[in-house]
């Protein structure tokens, strides 16, 4: 049996009331072996990605300066959003122990539907229309799938 993810996202709407919502992301911690919710907005994404390009371009122009395009690539700058979930504005909002469950695909199915059915909802606590993001771990990656709402 899956986990209630709606009751989940429910859960961490609560506790953010009043947050323009920019990336909602349901995060699979592999490690400690919990499931949540992380929300960032586009005042803290842009912070982030600021301080990520800032450090990033001291080894970019080190690489570039010793003639070293691969690891110059290895430094690139962020051209987009923040996707490092640990430097959201919300972490781990709300999140459930998943105590002996099997997390396969169909639990990552559950879960994205699940987003899908409190997508409305969500898109009421954002201004961003179609560039909300929506973001889910994989079985292999913090951030393995995005998207947006067609209607937004």
């Amino acid at each position: 049996m899956q986990p209630n993810f709606e009751r989940l996202i429910d859960e961490a709407l609560s506790k953010v009331d009043g947050i323009d919502i920019y990336t909602f992301a349901l995060y699979h911690d592999h490690e400690s072996g919990f499931f949540s919710i992380c929300i960032d907005t586009k005042e803290n994404s842009d912070i982030q990605v600021a301080e990520s390009n800032k450090y990033a371009m001291k080894h970019f122009r080190g690489m570039i300066s010793e003639s070293d395009i691969e690891g110059a690539m290895l430094w690139q700058a962020n051209v987009g959003r923040n996707l490092s979930l640990g430097d959201f504005h919300a972490v781990n909002i709300a999140e459930i122990e998943l105590t002996s469950l099997e997390v396969d695909d169909s639990f990552y199915l559950a879960a994205i539907n699940a987003l899908q059915n409190k997508a409305e909802l969500i898109l009421q606590r954002s201004s961003h229309g179609q560039s909300l993001l929506f973001c889910c771990s994989t079985a292999n990656d913090e951030v393995g799938l995005t998207w947006v709402q067609e209607n937004a």
